[in-house]
C-alpha cells in the first residue's frame, strides 16, 4: 500500500472515532459503509462498474440500519431507492 493510501486509511480511522454514536453499532456501520464505498471505487477504476448504483445501495443500507436501530420501521430508505 502506498504512503498516500496508508495516510488516507489512518485519517478515515481516526475521524471515524469522532462520529456520534447515534445508536448501538452506528459508528461501526458507518465505517463499514465507507470501506464498502472505497472498495466499490477501486473496482470501478479497474472494471468500470456502476459506481453510483453501488454507492446508493451502501447509503440506503446504512440508512436502513439506522432506521431499524431507532425503531423507525415505517420509513426504511430502501422503499424510496431506485
Amino acid at each position: 500500500m502506498s504512503y498516500n493510501k496508508e495516510k488516507m486509511v489512518d485519517i478515515i480511522l481516526n475521524e471515524s472515532k469522532k462520529i456520534e454514536e447515534r445508536c448501538d453499532g452506528y459508528r461501526k456501520e458507518v465505517l463499514s459503509a465507507i470501506v464498502d464505498i472505497l472498495n466499490a471505487e477501486r473496482e470501478h477504476k479497474i472494471q468500470r462498474t456502476q459506481i453510483q448504483q453501488k454507492v446508493n445501495e451502501v447509503c440506503h443500507s446504512t440508512g436502513d440500519f439506522l432506521a431499524r436501530q431507532r425503531g423507525d420501521t415505517d420509513n426504511p430508505t430502501t422503499e424510496t431507492a431506485q
